[in-house]
């Protein structure tokens, strides 16, 4: 081998190296584009990234400031916002001859907007599985949320509801399904959060994430809720407010070939709706007031005489497998629509 053929070697091993170095440094750009126009593709919405950093070497990348807006919500909440996503390979399984990957969530916040639209015109399920593949291409097997907060509102009540869950730690775990082939619920997911008025948020379930329209078991508890926190919510849908108390909910619900039933069951103790110095002040007068001193004594005669509790059962159930609507939005109305009637029962419920 002469000089210039070595020579020549070296000019091509240094081209390949200019060239790999201009794709590495142009990389984090165009898959930015193609994220960004991938989120815009997604019908009736409108999406954005701000940056995104690769790593080649250890095949992860990271996301900065993720935003996914409905084109009709409010500017100040969107209907998903992520501060931070790492997703990388989990290289343990990939000597088991399966990609599948992690993913970690830092605040998150998902914004749910009461809302009258036709549901029928959700994106679909292809729609919501393209725009994921956008943001990341592989199966992903397990999913941490740290810090991460959900929210329902509804500014067309009076006065505005705003119900949310904040401080949430999620970890779901073999949502690919790659140790446990046998078992009908193979993967796991557990939450924990504090809602508005304090409350302590706990609940595990277990699931297929494989099914088209995924089978579950799910258990819940919130404790502790302080009824004053939920006085818009009480005052929008039972015409009263109340002076004190707390609330405890429980809640199991399972899901199997897109069949789901359970229930809600709502204790509320140490309620209180009347005083009277307050509510003679406020609109209404001596007529608000006595409302509410009636309300009082419903209460009181629906109470335990020995626990001091409230409790009634709501119970939740519905089809996904109507082709014509959305699953995800079918299923969020009932839960919607179970849990307020939960956080009212105790107390307008009484004057039925």
């Amino acid at each position: 081998m002469n000089w210039r053929t070595i020579k020549a070697g070296y000019w091509i091993i240094a081209g390949l190296v200019v060239v790999l170095i201009i794709i590495r440094l142009a990389l984090p750009s165009m898959v930015k584009s193609y994220v960004n126009r991938k989120l815009n593709e997604l019908p009736g919405y409108t999406g954005r990234v701000d940056d995104i950093d690769i790593h080649l070497i250890s095949g992860a990348y990271a996301i900065e400031g993720l935003v996914l807006r409905k084109k009709t919500d409010p500017v100040k909440y969107p209907f998903l916002q992520i501060q931070h996503t790492d997703l990388s390979i989990e290289w343990k399984y990939l000597f088991k001859g399966r990609l599948v990957g992690e993913v970690i969530m830092n605040q998150p916040a998902l914004h749910i907007l009461a809302q009258t639209a036709d549901i029928s015109k959700e994106p679909s399920k292809k729609h919501w599985t393209e725009t994921l593949k956008a943001i990341m291409p592989m199966t992903i097997n397990r999913l941490q949320v740290d810090n991460g907060s959900v929210a329902y509102l509804d500014f067309a009540a009076k006065p505005d509801i705003n119900l949310h869950i904040k401080s949430m730690q999620l970890t779901a775990l073999n949502l690919a399904n790659v140790e446990d082939a046998t078992t009908p619920l193979p993967s796991t997911v557990s939450l924990t959060g504090t809602s508005i008025g304090n409350g302590k948020l706990k609940a595990d379930m277990k699931i297929n994430a494989l099914k088209e329209i995924p089978d579950f078991n799910l258990n819940a508890k919130l404790t502790t809720v302080k009824l004053t926190s939920l006085n818009n919510l009480i005052e929008a849908k039972g015409k009263i407010d109340v002076e004190k108390g707390t609330l405890d909910m429980y809640s199991e619900l399972e899901a199997t070939n897109g069949k789901f039933d359970g229930y809600i069951k709502p204790f509320i103790k140490g309620v209180k709706v009347l005083n009277l110095k307050k509510d003679v002040k406020k609109k209404g007068g001596i007529l608000q007031a006595a409302k509410e001193a009636v309300a009082g004594l419903f209460v009181k005669a629906v109470e335990n005489p020995k626990t001091k509790k409230i409790a009634t059962k709501i119970p939740i159930s519905g089809n996904l497998n109507n082709p014509e609507t959305s699953g995800w939005e079918t299923f969020v109305g009932v839960l919607k629509n179970a849990f307020i009637k939960a956080f009212t029962q105790g107390i307008d419920g009484t004057l039925n």
